[in-house]
């Protein structure tokens, strides 16, 4: 656990190069250097849990990204004491020299798709009969890739380095999550605006470029 003035907030991982001490949208930030790669941090605790705080660390985030051609941003709330972030970064060195070799030069898109999916049964489930039966749904429906994820991914692989996929997320019926060299952006968003009609009539959105969120190791 951490406390008073050594907790850090960790906003991102990135290759080093970024100043020591600069100042983003208000905020005081430093890179605390471990294991050959600059952890961006802020002293102090995590904000509240709030849309405003989420939009405002995404936005800090995305102009770190304007500034380094390699970075991962980390999970908000993200707060440990220096020693402790020294630690899980000796721990996952080889995973996050990976992920920044992979994501260094990168943008991530978003495709959404919503609607039902034309694999499902017809007719809706019965309802659970318990909060254990309705957690395992759940449990079972996120590991469930609906075949229109592989419309997505068969329509955009030519456009995409890496793939993230998160079925049944938030009343989503499949997000797939793509990793796209900055150069190949407009030709992607060309590609991706014939999603819609390949597949009619369920609703698709593309979203982005943002920092890479999808692509980096779970650390905290």
């Amino acid at each position: 656990m951490t406390r008073g003035n050594d907790r850090l907030y960790v906003y991102a991982l990135a290759e080093p190069g970024l100043p020591r001490r600069f100042t983003i949208l208000g905020r005081r930030l430093r890179t605390l250097p471990a294991g050959g790669v600059d952890v961006i941090v802020e002293a102090g605790a995590s904000p509240e849990l709030t849309a405003d705080a989420v939009r405002h660390q995404h936005e800090i985030v995305a102009r770190l990204a304007a500034r380094t051609p390699a970075i991962l941003p980390a999970r908000f709330g993200s707060v440990a004491a220096a020693p402790e972030l020294q630690t899980v970064i000796a721990r996952k060195r080889g995973e996050i020299a990976e992920a920044l070799a992979l994501v260094r030069g990168c943008a991530q898109m978003t495709v959404r798709v919503f609607g039902s999916s034309g694999s499902a049964s017809a007719g809706a489930p019965a309802p659970a009969r318990t909060g254990t039966e309705f957690m395992e749904r759940l449990r079972a429906r996120s590991h469930e890739v609906p075949p229109e994820a592989a419309v997505v991914s068969g329509a955009m692989s030519a456009h995409v380095k890496a793939e993230r996929v998160a079925a049944g997320e938030r009343r989503r019926l499949v997000t797939l999550f793509h990793l796209v060299p900055r150069e190949g952006l407009e030709a992607y968003r060309k590609q991706a605006s014939s999603l819609q009609e390949l597949l009619r009539p369920l609703t698709v959105t593309v979203t982005g470029p943002w920092p890479a969120f999808a692509f980096g190791p779970e650390l905290f």
